[in-house]
């Protein structure tokens, strides 16, 4: 039976708050005028389901055969002050492990492993099973079935130490199985960032199966495997790589709406005196930096925070900035507008530069113009260099407005990355947002019909940020002159101006979060750019310059850089026409 809905308090406020920026918006708009895979279509059908889903197996991925004339397994729990876990000697197998600081999306107790997990290869016979303490409060579990011993030791924090012995073995091969549990309230997100991670420690780098579709490989001399969720992962590593291991995950069947992905690793141990012997860790926790940083394994590389200059940016700038605020202690959502705010002043320099750029082009928008009608149904290319005369002339780059804010699109990439993969916003809430690692929903219609690509529910944020980006679009367009109605121009725009329908598009399912950051980050660009020209840009004075610069014959430095480059071009296609003449 679906629960029968009604619109709440946070519903009345969405829709006030759309129809008022709407409003806003078209006033707005005319005062700007200027005088400006295969997982995926499993998850789709399944994607936001309200009830609760199972988590507990009746059955685990693997069924260890024991003798029927043996003692009973016996069950046996390691857990500190965050994780739980429990082992039985059937098979000397791990069945479930609990986070007991966090919770499911829907309030439940998390698991990592809740029966549909098992590691073959080195677990046959019947197993003894023995609990100790050590003198430092750890807790260890040993378990025995003839040649081959597992000894577990758990201490502070997540993750335990593991020991494997199987005397006379060549080598041993961990057939490591586990069904990846559903945390999250998108299921779609949730397994399309989801795959099997792991460490090539010859070349000292991370590699990953593909995140959202079936995938397999066989690789050499790895240092750990992870089974990777999107805020959670179980991560077996040894100090001895492991020789070979082979890889897979698959896509759980439509109608399992309770696993994101189906986990299989295939590890050999190579043997030495006489038998296997290797140590390791087996970390059940959460992706969170510092926590997967202190462990000195690279585990934090499977965190996506983006490769080269966007991770170096993740971790080196907003990394730090984020924990100095946390541990204030303070709301996440004045947190992420504290940051949005110290990256618009740091970056103020550069939105200054591109805005005086920008004011250049406008003061000389009526010579421009005169310089279109004159070659309005004339030669293109020679409008074109008369506008880079009037340019030279007057020494005013193009590209001035561009390439400052080309400098700032790396920033704005290493955001994209940040929030989505930061757990610290799991379930943490913000005004309408009761989680800002998932979408916010002020009015959910999945009970009657779902749009495609947008999804069954509306996100306030990403409406709010769609509407900040247009009126951002519409304002920058104003603010520069175009120096001719060519197609290609009038494609540009289409495209600016599709940009923000397609934003509502993306954003929709994404972390509300996010959508909040971009939402703050123009409304702040609004007000320094008012700010810029109310107090610092004098139009008329720079208009004043210009014209005497032109008067004056003055060349831009880039001027000069573009003239020399032309007059490069010009004397090496001499050469070739004098070559050719021979």
């Amino acid at each position: 039976m679906l629960e029968e809905k009604s619109i709440d308090r946070n519903q009345i406020i969405g829709f006030v708050l759309i129809a008022a920026i709407l409003f806003g918006m078209s006033f707005w708009a005319s005062e700007l005028q200027p005088d400006a895979p295969e997982q995926e279509a499993a998850a789709a059908v399944v994607e936001e389901t309200p009830e609760a889903q199972p988590i507990s197996d009746a059955v685990p991925a693997e069924v260890m055969v024991v003798d029927s004339t043996a003692p009973a397994p016996e069950t046996f729990v390691l857990e500190n002050d965050v994780v739980k876990y429990t082992f039985t000697t059937a098979g000397a197998q791990l069945q479930q492990v609990q986070l007991k600081d966090y919770k499911r999306y829907n309030g439940e107790d998390l698991y990592l492993v809740n029966g549909r997990q098992s590691m073959a290869g080195a677990h046959e016979g019947v197993f003894t099973g023995l609990k100790s303490i050590g003198n430092n409060g750890s807790q260890s579990l040993t378990m025995t079935s003839g040649a081959t011993t597992w000894t577990y030791t758990l201490g502070e924090g997540y993750g335990l130490t593991w020991a494997l012995d199987v005397e006379g073995a060549a080598n041993v091969t961990l057939d490591w199985k586990q069904d990846g549990i559903r945390n999250e309230k998108s299921l779609k997100n949730e397994a399309q960032n989801t795959s099997t991670y792991f460490w090539d420690a010859a070349d000292e780098s991370d590699d990953y199966l593909s995140d959202g579709r079936d995938d397999e490989e066989t690789v050499s001399n790895i240092g750990w495997v992870a089974h990777k969720q999107q805020y959670f992962a179980s991560i077996f590593s040894t100090e001895t790589p492991f020789t070979t291991a082979h890889l897979v995950t698959k896509t759980p069947e439509v109608s399992d709406t309770g696993h994101t992905r189906l986990f299989r690793s295939e590890l050999t141990l190579a043997g030495s005196n006489g038998g296997v012997h290797a140590t390791g860790l087996w970390y059940h926790g959460p992706n969170q930096y510092n926590t997967l940083k202190a462990y000195d394994q690279h585990f934090d590389e499977i965190i996506p925070f983006g490769w080269g200059i966007f991770g170096w940016i993740s971790k080196g700038a907003v990394i730090p900035m984020f924990n100095f605020f946390d541990d204030f202690g303070w709301n996440y959502g004045l947190i992420i507008f504290l940051m949005a705010l110290i990256i618009k002043l740091v970056l103020s320099p550069l939105t200054f530069s591109s805005y005086k750029s920008m004011a250049k082009m406008r003061v000389l928008k009526p010579e421009l113009d005169e310089i279109n009608e004159r070659h309005k149904d004339g030669d293109a290319v020679k409008k074109q260099q008369e506008v880079m005369a009037l340019y030279q002339k007057a020494g005013v780059n193009p590209l001035g407005g561009c390439i400052p804010q080309l400098l700032q699109f790396p920033i704005l990439i290493a955001m994209f990355r940040f929030f989505p993969a930061s757990i610290e916003l799991r379930q943490q809430s913000f005004l309408w947002a009761d989680d800002l690692s998932a979408y916010d929903s002020v009015f959910e219609f999945g009970q009657w019909f779902s749009i495609p690509f947008y999804g069954d529910h509306v996100s306030l944020f990403t409406i709010l940020m769609a509407i900040s980006t247009y009126l951002y679009t519409k304002f920058n367009n104003s603010m520069t002159p175009q120096s001719g109605n060519s197609m290609m121009q009038q494609q540009m725009l289409i495209i600016q101006y599709l940009m923000p329908v397609m934003l509502l598009v993306w954003f929709n399912n994404y972390a509300s979060g996010l959508s909040f950051y971009y939402f703050v980050s123009n409304i702040l660009i609004f007000g320094q750019q008012w700010a810029i020209r109310k107090f610092f840009i004098d139009e008329e004075a720079i208009h004043a310059q210009l014209m005497a610069n032109k008067a004056s014959g003055k060349t831009s430095k880039f001027q000069k850089r573009m003239n020399d480059m032309m007059e490069a071009q010009k004397e090496a296609g001499n050469r070739r026409m004098r070559r050719m003449d021979k």
